[in-house]
């Protein structure tokens, strides 16, 4: 009898907890998990930011480096994102501050903005990978310049407003290895914002999860591309 009641309590927290689990994924928006451990991620989110749309929305503001005048930079690498499938990590390290050695951040001149972004990526994102600086930002490097960034979006002298699908087709057709399920568009204020393409554990391209989500980062129709 006694077993038969055990038996029983664990069927019904086996239930309880399937139906936590489906309601955490059942219409709920990918979330942060905070304090997660390192390692155990699902893919890697390289973020093109577009520097016009920075410097308009408060890079300008701040002093940030690539907004100073006569800087004509379009797309730059803001971050390589470790994700889950749905979800992401945040806060990772525990303990002692991470520490991006002064040569690794060198080798990221002219990809990154500044040495302020560098050691704020590994910090906020990197640590979660399990990877070491020199490693981790070796990873970024490689597939940031996987990347042909279209001639439409090169350095464009006149604004222009297109669809999130166009800006993804443009890159669809210059990166012949890039599929649909791969790539989506980030806009702020009815700008470009960024562009979102997957890389697997591997650093190979691979199709992205529920986090990178088209409708979910910008459901608009028509988004603006400013110059700078």
């Amino acid at each position: 009898m006694r077993r038969s009641v055990h038996a029983g309590v664990l069927a019904l927290g086996a239930l309880l907890m399937a139906s936590a689990t489906a309601a955490a994924y059942d219409g709920i928006r990918p979330h942060a998990f905070r304090h997660a451990d390192p390692g155990g991620i699902d893919y890697y989110a390289l973020v093109l930011s577009w520097s016009p749309t920075h410097c308009l929305t408060e890079g300008l503001r701040r002093g940030d480096e690539q907004c100073n005048a006569g800087n004509d930079a379009d797309f730059v690498l803001h971050g390589f994102w470790p994700q889950y499938d749905f979800g992401w990590p945040e806060d990772c390290y525990r303990g002692q501050r991470p520490w991006v050695p002064s040569d690794v951040i060198g080798e990221m001149h002219g990809i990154m903005p500044d040495k302020g972004i560098v050691i704020h990526e590994y910090k906020t994102h990197g640590t979660y990978s399990g990877l070491s600086p020199a490693d981790y930002f070796a990873a970024a490097r490689k597939a940031y310049e996987r990347v042909v960034i279209p001639k439409a979006l090169d350095d464009p002298k006149t604004q222009r407003f297109l669809s999130p699908g166009k800006i993804e087709s443009e890159f669809i057709a210059a990166n012949d290895w890039l599929e649909p399920d791969m790539i989506a568009v980030t806009c702020r204020r009815g700008n470009l914002f960024d562009v979102r393409i997957c890389f697997g554990n591997d650093f190979e391209p691979q199709a992205c999860g529920a986090n990178i989500s088209q409708k979910r980062l910008c459901p608009l129709r028509r988004i603006a591309v400013p110059v700078p």
